[in-house]
């Protein structure tokens, strides 16, 4: 009781205070004076004023914490709208691939690219098949669009390809309109160029170059490129630049053909240059 006490006396002046000021506010709100009401009012309307500024105050932690979800709900947007965009690419190949098949083009194995080089002069693709998959070294590979390269290594689940932007592949092939024959190769510096071509032979820009009948490697007939350049390389031949049908860049998908050279008709031909 007697800390009670000292406690009191302590703080009298704090009680003093807060009675005085209870007992002003109580005059104040029962005295109906003309002039305590117009200062009722005015008080009222301040503490209104004061809080309608206030509230109209945005609550920036709220904006902040909005703004953060907002950016999620873009960033999921961004992610879906990406993964849609390669469901429609993945579909066209797809469509692709059954047209391939629709065509009735039989010993035909799909196979994805690994890994490919565009920057060498000695240029190859890796795929995701091999001898499991019956495929063999000399196989050509193309797609829907024309001929991308001949299979030169495999392993049980693997395979190389060589492709056109390779200085090692020659390939014999013919102007489909005029029936000019040529030999494709890689020059190492961008350019896929037919030699071999009499500076009178009919050929002309925009012509379709396919695989000929000639070649020891490729079916007949499939397309190659079309030229992109044509002139006269010396008082003899030709300088012919095509353009490939395959977009090598790009490539994702292609085909192996199980189509293997005739042995025969190559050691035949074989033996007879050595004699020479």
């Amino acid at each position: 009781m007697k800390t009670i006490g000292l406690f009191l006396i302590q703080i009298k002046e704090y009680l003093i205070l807060s009675l005085l000021v209870v007992i002003s506010f109580i005059l104040i709100v029962s005295n109906d004076n003309t002039q305590v009401r117009f200062l009722r009012a005015l008080a009222v309307g301040f503490v209104g004023t004061v809080q309608s500024g206030v509230s109209a105050v945005p609550n920036v932690f709220e904006i902040q914490k909005e703004n953060e979800f907002l950016r999620e709900k873009n960033i999921e947007l961004s992610n879906e709208i990406s993964a849609l965009k390669e469901a429609r690419l993945e579909n066209i190949r797809l469509t692709k691939i059954l047209g391939l098949k629709e065509k009735n083009i039989s010993g035909v194995v799909i196979a994805r690219i690994v890994n490919k080089s565009l920057i060498q002069a000695r240029n190859t693709i890796t795929l995701n098949v091999g001898d499991a998959d019956s495929v063999k070294i000399n196989m050509p590979v193309i797609t829907d669009n024309g001929l991308v390269g001949r299979v030169v290594s495999t392993s049980k689940n693997y395979s190389i390809a060589q492709i056109l932007y390779n200085r090692s592949l020659s390939i014999t092939v013919k102007v489909q309109r005029s029936r000019v024959d040529g030999i494709l190769n890689y020059d190492g510096a961008g350019n896929l160029i037919i030699s071999n071509v009499p500076k009178s032979a009919d050929v002309k820009s925009g012509d379709v170059i396919i695989t000929s009948q000639y070649s020891n490697y490729f079916p007949a007939g499939i397309p190659v490129g079309t030229v992109a350049e044509e002139g006269n390389l010396d008082n003899l031949f030709k300088k012919i630049i095509i353009k490939p049908l395959v977009s090598f860049s790009s490539l994702e998908e292609v085909f192996v053909l199980r189509h293997l050279p005739e042995m025969e008709r190559l050691d035949l031909e074989n033996a007879y240059l050595k004699k020479q």
